[in-house]
């Protein structure tokens, strides 16, 4: 497991789970799905884990909240940790434990629920300047280097 970001010590961190889910437009993978949240912060499709949700689970419930899709083949990918200062809801020490996934859109069965969310295609290039956090960043570059292995 990657981890990104230096705890402090003496300083206790959040552990906030999630999982998370790395959708590519086409086969040439130039173009990856993103969640533009809170004006102009960008993140992988997915979130946080709720008490006794599996996170295959958490993938679907946040990609129907956050785009209105169903998803379809996906598979685990790697799993990551970011050690940051989260400013929303309150300013405090978390580590964000994802769990990342690559998957496709299957067919869209209702209209996103979270207001806020805008799911938008964005060419893969800009990952590195967009995406909020790096464990994010990391796994699509996880999802590259597999991808072009492959081939």
């Amino acid at each position: 497991m990657q981890v990104f970001g230096t705890k402090q010590a003496q300083t206790s961190y959040l552990v906030r789970k999630g999982a998370y889910v790395i959708i590519f437009k086409n086969d040439d993978k130039k173009e990856i799905g993103l969640i533009r949240a809170h004006g102009n912060q960008y993140f992988l499709p997915g979130g946080g884990i709720r008490a006794n949700e599996s996170k295959i689970n958490t993938l679907k419930r946040e990609m129907l909240e956050e785009t209105g899709y169903l998803l379809k083949n996906v598979q685990y990918l790697c799993r990551a940790q970011n050690n940051f200062m989260a400013t929303l809801p309150v300013k405090q020490p978390m580590t964000s434990d994802g769990f990342f996934y690559t998957g496709q859109l299957a067919k869209k069965v209702q209209t996103p629920t979270e207001k806020d969310n805008h799911f938008e295609w964005v060419k893969v290039e800009k990952c590195e300047k967009l995406l909020f956090h790096i464990h994010q960043l990391y796994a699509v570059q996880q999802a590259l280097t597999i991808t072009n292995a492959l081939k």
